[in-house]
């Protein structure tokens, strides 16, 4: 389905800095990285100048007669409602577009330290943490143990229950106190069908099974909470969403995940999640579902600028064994073989290695689930013969 080119959704400009940091953390090539730095610093520039309001929150409003009335993720015209089921008019700020934008500055800091932009890591890397302050305190429900889907025009919380806390969780706004809270409500059965996470609570008055943003099950969502899981050492949840979510692509032909199924909940009425009419498929955003949730249950976190590959794998029992070849690190290729040991250990070996590259088993540094202390002895221990 070929589309023109469209410039109204928020989402691309505001998280393009984590895909650079991505590609650094990746290739540790600062010479790939700089003709890409100018494009990240505009998104960002743009974002504060056109999107932050008053409120020192982003938000976005449709000004064009052609453009889409939603411009966050979820772009359909209906997908932002209020407890109520009525529509949220523009302007107004979704949760994970804090998420992002906290997320961009964050990470983009680091990239700017390793190209000796000293001051403008600092400025970025203080802005983050101050967004994440303002966000927790205004975006979290006490009464629901939850945070709510957006900001409206007024300024006024949106207190929805829907999926879009999942990509706060993943980018790491969400305070460390309230992410048992969070992700408890997650997998609560109005969100969770039992074959992912839906876009919005079943019991929500809004809420319908075949709503495109408003009930449904999004492949490439899902891949990002059982990411965002693996991130705070939460491998019950997580391994409970990936078996989920392969489980769904196996009744798929060719085991190939949609764009977007239906909500339905996973019971004896419904023993398959129902087809959303019209959706894309193949589809690239679904396609790289599989990849991200192996990412989450292998701990994949690699650092190049380091010659540095971080692993914390912990694999299900539904899948006992995997292997990956020819992975690319910096200027290092390797393959490695995980197997899961009978009392529940996922252990791995290095079956060829080519290029300078140090395997270190713990949580990458952007996970919470490892002090300092841990960290040194694990590291220690990855130097050991045969690791």
């Amino acid at each position: 389905m070929p589309h023109a080119r469209y410039y109204g959704g928020v989402t691309a400009s505001m998280y393009y800095p984590v895909i650079l940091s991505a590609i650094w953390h990746w290739t540790g090539d600062k010479q790939l990285l700089k003709p890409h730095l100018d494009a990240a610093l505009k998104g960002l520039g743009w974002a504060d100048r056109y999107s932050r309001d008053d409120s020192g929150f982003y938000k976005y409003q449709t000004r064009s007669k052609k453009g889409e009335k939603n411009q966050g993720w979820k772009d359909s015209s209906d997908a932002i409602v209020y407890p109520d089921g009525s529509q949220v008019a523009d302007p107004l700020g979704t949760c994970e577009m804090q998420a992002f934008v906290y997320a961009s500055k964050l990470h983009l800091s680091e990239v700017l330290w390793w190209l000796d932009e000293k001051d403008m890591a600092r400025r970025f890397f203080h802005e983050s943490e101050e967004l994440k302050k303002r966000f927790n305190h205004k975006f979290w429900m006490e009464d629901k143990g939850y945070f709510g889907i957006a900001l409206d025009s007024r300024n006024r919380l949106v207190k929805s229950v829907a999926s879009d806390p999942g990509h706060c969780l993943a980018s790491g706004i969400i305070d460390e106190a309230l992410i048992a809270q969070t992700t408890d409500r997650m997998m609560q059965r109005d969100l969770f069908s039992g074959w992912g996470i839906r876009t919005l609570s079943a019991d929500h008055p809004a809420y319908n099974p075949f709503a495109y943003h408003r009930g449904t099950v999004w492949p490439v969502e899902n891949a990002v909470f059982v990411l965002a899981f693996a991130r705070y050492g939460l491998h019950d949840k997580m391994n409970a969403l990936a078996q989920a979510m392969f489980e769904s692509a196996a009744l798929f032909k060719h085991c190939r995940l949609p764009e977007v199924f239906a909500g339905h909940p996973r019971d004896d009425a419904h023993p398959f999640p129902g087809m959303y009419p019209r959706a894309n498929w193949p589809q690239a955003w679904s396609a790289s579902a599989p990849f991200t949730i192996l990412q989450a249950l292998l701990g994949i976190y690699p650092y190049a600028p380091l010659n540095v590959l971080f692993i914390d794998p912990h694999l299900p029992t539904w899948l006992p064994e995997i292997s990956l070849e020819r992975m690319r690190v910096g200027e290092a290729t390797i393959s490695l073989q995980f197997q899961r040991t009978e009392n529940g250990v996922t252990d791995y070996r290095i079956t060829d290695q080519h290029g300078p590259l140090h395997v270190i088993r713990q949580p990458s540094p952007w996970s919470l689930t490892a002090g300092f202390g841990e960290r040194v002895k694990d590291a220690v221990m990855s130097l050991l013969p045969g690791k």
